[in-house]
């Protein structure tokens, strides 16, 4: 996957340029969903998703959500497209056996909270971790993907990233339209201290949310690297951690690290006589000789009012 486009910010140039293919996608979209009637499965589904390519923060809500389902009192079991992954069939991802070439770098991190099924046909994979005993489902990244009946949706926005330049794919980084995409949800989740990004007179219920660091800090010089949607996001959280930021270095998204550049960026630290650091999702991609050498940040997702959404979850999917 590329970077994100800076013209994705701007509503002129190429952007507007762009915006007759814009169209032909949200069209060919919207064929593609008239085409295909949703499956209902034999349990509820919950369904993760943005409005945007990627950088949102699904993940780390994902895993948010599924800690609350399990202190409910259910089993869940999470479904994900797999970026990257090669397999077909409804597999139950194995981080002890699995690389991220082989099912994506988010399965194998999603797999370490419960158990994780990926998979082309989303339906075979549902039905497989029903038969495994998944009590709920929790679809990562599934809010555009029509094929299997959602009971309740929820929109993760990062209030950094925001919404670019509020245009549909290629001329901008929304998936559909904003409008659209909300209707399909009951929830919008923001993430971070930005500013409001939705009309007051929305009727969606909104939550705020922050990722905050795990275990002891010790905040100081380096150079930091990601390869995620939004790497800018990671940044902004070393910042805010009163990290030193000497150099960042951006990597295209989900972008499979090799020995030369690890050997780049060890060279970079070097020279600034400091340490390397990275996310935990980039750490999954790295060689394996080199992660030792490597600081991850690890984040976890916290509500500003964990009892509203558990409240929330506790009535749409009682016991």
């Amino acid at each position: 996957m590329l970077k994100s486009p800076q013209f994705w910010n701007y509503t002129y140039g190429i952007s507007q340029a762009l915006r007759p293919f814009s169209w032909l996608y949200t069209r060919a979209s919207s064929w593609r969903e008239g085409r295909i009637k949703p499956v209902k499965v034999d349990v509820p589904v919950l369904c993760v998703g943005n409005l945007v390519m990627g950088g949102a923060g699904k993940t780390p809500t994902v895993i948010a959500l599924v800690e609350i389902l399990k202190a409910i009192g259910h089993t869940p079991h999470i479904l994900s497209r797999g970026y990257g992954g090669y397999f077909k069939d409804a597999i139950p991802v194995d981080p002890n056996l699995h690389s991220y070439l082989q099912v994506g770098d988010e399965p194998l991190l999603l797999a370490n909270i419960a158990p994780t099924w990926i998979g082309s046909n989303r339906v075979e994979s549902a039905k497989a971790a029903i038969k495994a005993g998944a009590s709920i489902l929790v679809m990562d990244d599934g809010l555009q993907n029509p094929s299997i009946h959602k009971d309740f949706s929820l929109i993760v926005i990062d209030s950094i990233q925001g919404l670019g330049n509020h245009l549909v794919f290629p001329a901008g980084p929304l998936r559909e339209p904003i409008q659209k995409g909300l209707a399909r949800a009951e929830v919008v989740i923001m993430i971070g201290d930005g500013p409001e990004l939705l009309h007051k007179d929305n009727t969606l219920t909104q939550l705020s949310a922050k990722l905050t660091c795990e275990g002891p800090l010790v905040p100081q010089p380096v150079v930091a690297f990601a390869g995620i949607g939004f790497p800018d996001k990671f940044k902004h959280t070393l910042d805010h951690h009163n990290y030193i930021v000497r150099e960042f270095i951006h990597f295209a998204d989900h972008h499979p690290y090799t020995i030369t550049d690890l050997q780049r960026l060890l060279r970079i630290s070097e020279q600034h006589g400091c340490e390397l650091i990275t996310t935990v999702k980039d750490q999954l991609r790295l060689p394996h000789e080199f992660r030792e050498q490597i600081q991850v940040l690890p984040v976890q997702l916290r509500f500003s009012d964990m009892q509203k959404i558990h409240k929330i979850l506790s009535s749409k999917f009682p016991i």
